[in-house]
């Protein structure tokens, strides 16, 4: 909702620029029939994929298989119906957790392959991982320009802050 905010509240769409705002309640980005319709429904031209799903530590070890299979299937459908309404970019955000458990610092992008990530969270960092693969598929086959950001750990307003699935604890 941060960006929606700096779009809306803040001056940050361009003139001439429509900016579309999707949740999890718009469409189940999972089903590659309700992702193509999104898409068709909206024809983006440039997309900022956030999508995930996404949890704290316990909720992680508890399923990293689901989070591999759901975020393979939200990953390979936002990309793939990009390509079909021939998006001219995608943004997607990867996750620091991507990067090798056991690895030297500084740490940057060009490491992310560099070995497995934190046994925590495997599901989920490897998902994320393959959206840098994914990119490089799209533009060796297709031409496109389909790139991802890596954001330091961030929360704000709308975070979750359950102890069981949230991302960080409540601030005191």
């Amino acid at each position: 909702r941060a960006i929606e905010h700096v779009v809306k509240e803040e001056g940050g769409a361009r003139e001439g620029e429509e900016w579309i705002f999707l949740s999890s309640k718009d469409a189940n980005l999972m089903d590659m029939g309700e992702t193509r319709a999104v898409f068709q429904k909206h024809q983006p031209t440039h997309i900022i994929h956030l999508a995930a799903m996404v949890g704290g530590l316990f909720k992680n070890m508890r399923a990293n298989l689901d989070f591999w299979r759901n975020n393979i299937y939200i990953n390979d459908n936002v990309l793939q119906a990009a390509h079909e309404v021939d998006a001219v970019r995608v943004v997607s955000c990867l996750s620091t957790c991507i990067f090798p458990d056991k690895t030297t610092y500084p740490i940057d992008e060009t490491m992310i392959h560099n070995g497995p990530p934190h046994e925590s969270n495997y599901g989920y960092a490897y998902a994320k991982r393959m959206i840098d693969v994914h990119n490089r598929a799209y533009h060796q086959k297709h031409g496109r320009c389909y790139t991802a950001v890596i954001p330091t750990n961030v929360f704000g307003p709308h975070d979750n802050f359950n102890i069981e699935d949230g991302h960080v604890p409540r601030p005191r």
